[in-house]
Parts: C-alpha cells; structure tokens; sequence
C-alpha cells in the first residue's frame, strides 16, 4: 500500500474536519445560540466603539492593542459585531487545529480532543473571555509543537504576541523560559514565584495596577474563593502522576508540567486576590490540555487511559461548573 496518498488523504481530512469545526463553534460563539455570555455586551459595546473611531490609535480603551488592532482591521473589513466576535472564535480554532497536523489526528484523538475542549475549554474562552481565547490559541500553538528546549526567536516573538491579546500571557514566556532549564532549577525558581506572591502579593498587585488599570475592575468582580476548586484538585492530581512519569514525557509534556506547577504555585501564592489567581489558573490550563492529547498519543496504554479517564472526569466537572455551579451563560 502506498502510504503517501494515504497521509495526504489524512491530512486533508483532518484540515476540513477543524474547518467545518471552526465555522459551526465561530457561529455558535458569534450568535451565542448556546446563552449570552456575561462578557459578550462588552464585546458588542467595544465593537462599536472601534467602529465610530477615527483611527486605530484614537480608541480609548482598556483592552490590549493587539485585540484592539485585530478588531479594528475586521471592521474595516466591513464586517458586522456577530461576524467579528464569530470570525475571531473560528480564528482561535484553526490555529489549535493547525498546531495538530492532519496526520495525528486519529479518531481517538479527535473524539478526545472534541470532547474534552467543547466541555472544558469552549464556554469560558471563545463563549466568554475572549481577548484570552486568542492568548490560549498561540500559546497552544507554541507549545504543542515544541520537540526540543533551545530557544526560537520565532515561538517567543508568537508568545509576545499572545500579551498583546491578554496581559496574563506575560507568564507564558515565564513558563516557556523555565521549560528550558534542568528541572530542578526549574522547581526552585517556581518555589520563589510562590514565596515572592506570598510576601509582596499586596505590593505586586498595586505595581502592576499602575501599568495596567484594567486590574482594578477585577476587584469588583464576584469569584469563589474556594481555596481549592474541585476542577482545579483534579488538574493538581494530573500534575502528580504528571511528575511521576516525568521521564516518560517527550519535551511539550514537560514544558507542560512546569506549566501546571507554574498555575499552582501563582494560585496559591494569590488567595487573597481569588480572580487573579483564576485569570492565570484558566489561562495556564492550556498546559492541561497539551498534556491529555500529548498523553493520549503515548505508546503505553496505561497513560492514554489515564489521559481518557481525566478527560471525561474533568470535562463533565467543568462543565457543570460552568453550566450549573456557577453559570457562565445567561439566558
């Protein structure tokens, strides 16, 4: 059998699949068929405001440039609110299937991968925070396809780009800086993130408030301040068996466990700032899912039915979370 047209074949197929996928997850974002998210208003609102602006640098807004210039250039495109809010969902899409070359994607994969992100991932980023969606999008881009440590000029220029989308993405290249170094330097460094946000967290936050204002709105905005959400025990046991397994990872497994530890050491370096600790908890949890898919491609079947079974666990957990626990959709 000639493998080569087989492979192309696959390849096709896996690009129209994420295509197909891109466009009916753009619409169901764009005209939130699924419930008005409680930040899609302030979308709407910021749209018209690009819109009735005289030039890209006459916005007056606290949202990043780079979500600022990419909305401006849709609109000057002539597209409609649902259109632009639709056309950066479906945007955020391709580029994760990209980052998944049609070759890997088998039909275990794929029921894994649709699955896990639909329940998981879906309604908080592209329904709802989706300045971050797009920040989520490139650092899974960058790090799915790492397969060795030394610095590219190109994947860290993509994660300065992912900051313009969301300042919390500024721990990306923290993340992708210590995924280069020996493991145990790696850990003591992330020790002293969590010693450093623990004795100057008050101090830390009025700095950065200073830079970015935008950080003052989080004050008002209503979060569980469980200290350890059921969802997030659930991703801190991944990380366990994750450590475990250290040496079984290839390199975007472990960058993805520094990652995690990176998540866990700002959450619990930041109880007293709970939504702080969760912008970077959900921003940082797209460690987890590089970790599950990688995982579910190993050649031990013990560790892709572990990478199965935490999918279905965390996934239908975080979607009650989402849906009935705490609901992110309206109406």
């Amino acid at each position: 059998m000639n493998e080569k047209p087989y492979e192309e074949g696959l390849r096709a197929a896996g690009i129209a699949f994420v295509g197909v996928m891109a466009v009916i997850l753009g619409l169901l974002a764009g005209y939130q068929f699924l419930g008005i998210s409680r930040d899609y208003p302030n979308y709407l609102e910021f749209f018209e405001l690009v819109r009735s602006s005289d030039g890209l640098f006459d916005i007056d807004t606290r949202f990043e440039f780079g979500f600022t210039a990419l909305v401006y250039w849709l609109v000057s495109l002539g597209l409609g609110n649902v259109a632009i809010y639709g056309t950066i969902c479906a945007f955020c899409i391709m580029l994760k299937g990209a980052a998944v070359r049609g070759t890997e994607l088998t039909l275990g994969l794929i029921a894994v991968l649709v699955f896990f992100y639909l329940s998981r991932y879906f309604i908080l980023f592209e329904m709802t925070v989706l300045r971050a969606s797009v920040a989520f999008a490139i650092a899974f881009f960058v790090f799915w396809r790492k397969d060795e440590r030394r610095l590219k000029a190109s994947e860290f220029l993509l994660l300065c780009m992912a900051v313009t989308f969301h300042y919390s993405a500024i721990v990306l290249l923290a993340v992708y800086l210590l995924g280069r170094l020996p493991f145990r330097i790696s850990v003591w460094l992330l020790m002293a993130v969590f010693v450093v946000g623990v004795l100057f967290r008050q101090t830390l936050f009025a700095e950065f408030q200073s830079f970015f204002p935008v950080l003052a709105t989080y004050l008002d905005v209503e979060v569980s301040s469980t200290v350890v959400p059921l969802p997030f025990l659930l991703d801190m046991a991944l990380m366990a068996a994750a450590l475990y397994l250290w040496k079984e990872n290839d390199v975007a497994m472990q960058y993805a466990v520094i990652g995690m530890l990176m998540s866990v050491a700002i959450h619990f370096s930041m109880l007293e700032f709970p939504i702080i600790a969760a912008r970077f908890r959900e921003l940082l949890s797209v460690f987890v899912l590089i970790y599950i898919l990688k995982a579910f491609r190993s050649e031990s079947n013990v560790i892709k039915l572990l990478a199965v079974m935490f999918a279905l666990g965390s996934g239908m957990l975080n979607f009650y979370a989402m849906t009935v626990y705490d609901p992110l959709l309206l109406g």
